[in-house]
């Protein structure tokens, strides 16, 4: 026999109900937008290949995952920010570059889709967004925090040793340099020499006598990897005893020459992923794929957006907000996005040389290379 109950008694069934289950999070479409052609297809080719590890260990968090070229130039950006509002995308991972980037950025945060960056440094990005409030965030370290954390370093590990800042003459080298040279003399400290050096070079004599005629005992070099190589070699023939700390170039493949062990770096903290990453790493690994490039950055990315899809709240707040206002667990560590979408941890962190590979340095391990005389 059916029983009717009384609609009131009903309607309050219904609520109940309603309250235990929780509302199903809004369908969650992800956009790639990545190199798929020239010099630029494998780091493209690595996102898609962390994305799908992270979606095929994670099935129905993102309803699909869409892809569209970045050309790296304006047109191919405002053509693949079409491609994305045409596709219904939420919210959109990569532009590489900073051209396509800039050009799709407006497009984009018109229709209220937010990008995150793994790779566009440059400040004025950053700078510009928050002037016109797209909504950007960035993944990828900010090119003025380079020169922090080299200073940093360098007041830490080098305030009572005589010390010399060189730059290859390169825009980004001379920048570099001129940035860490304004921020220590800022906190009282200058350094004994400046100078640049002629880059591409087999030898460089009279570099290390310039080194050597100034007394120092440290240099950084704002350079290529290559290139310290060649001044390392220099200054160990020479007998001049001389410690070295670069910048982000030095991530890069050994050429005939190594550094010596001990060089220290800053680098992009996703260069040189810490023991957040080990999760990640191993599940690229048991797909055959290995943990370099810009596979931790992306899967970190995917990490954040599943985060985002799964929230409960989702439906109630914009998803530019939920960037903003989450504390993300990534394989890059803690994330957490200011008010302009740049991220709040450190994007470089202190490396240093051991056995041909660099690793990642705490404080700790800082303090006692500082010990020891570094």
């Amino acid at each position: 026999m059916l029983i009717r109950l009384p609609c009131l008694r009903l309607s309050l069934l219904v609520a109940l109900l309603s309250a235990a289950v929780p509302a199903l999070a809004e369908p969650f479409h992800v956009g790639l937008v990545i190199p798929q052609s020239g010099q630029f297809k494998p780091l493209g080719d690595h996102v898609r290949e962390a994305f799908s590890v992270w979606d095929n260990a994670n099935p129905g968090v993102f309803d699909d995952i869409v892809e569209g070229e970045d050309g790296c130039s304006e047109q191919a950006g405002a053509d693949a920010a079409a491609a994305m509002i045409e596709a219904g995308a939420n919210v959109v991972v990569g532009f590489l570059c900073t051209e396509s980037l800039a050009a799709a950025l407006p497009l984009l945060s018109d229709e209220n889709i937010p990008v995150i960056t793994l790779t566009v440094r440059a400040d004025i990005i950053g700078e510009e967004a928050a002037r016109l409030g797209w909504k950007f965030f960035r993944l990828a370290p900010r090119a003025g925090s380079e020169a922090d954390i080299a200073s940093e370093a360098i007041l830490r590990l080098w305030a009572d040793k005589p010390f010399a800042l060189i730059e290859d003459g390169a825009i980004s080298g001379r920048e570099l340099v001129e940035a860490i040279r304004i921020k220590l003399e800022e906190r009282g400290l200058k350094p004994t020499f400046v100078d640049n050096y002629r880059p591409g070079q087999a030898t460089q004599p009279s570099l290390i006598r310039r080194l050597k005629s100034a007394g120092v005992a440290r240099v950084f070099v704002g350079g290529e990897r290559s290139d310290l190589a060649v001044i390392a070699m220099e200054a160990e023939r020479q007998g001049v005893a001389l410690k070295f700390m670069g910048g982000d170039l030095l991530h890069a493949p050994q050429g005939e020459l190594p550094l010596p062990d001990g060089t220290l770096a800053v680098l992009a903290a996703g260069a040189t992923p810490g023991p957040e990453a080990e999760a990640a790493s191993r599940i690229l690994k048991d797909n055959g794929l290995i943990a370099e490039g810009l596979r931790i950055p992306a899967y970190a990315a995917a990490e954040i957006l599943g985060t985002i899809a799964t929230r409960m709240e989702y439906s109630e707040t914009s998803l530019d907000e939920a960037l903003r206002s989450t504390t993300f667990s990534t394989a890059l560590g803690p994330v957490t996005f200011d008010e302009n979408g740049e991220r709040r941890e450190p994007g470089f962190v202190l490396a240093i040389l051991r056995d041909g590979e660099f690793k990642r340095l705490s404080i700790e391990g800082a303090a006692r290379i500082g010990g020891d005389g570094q």
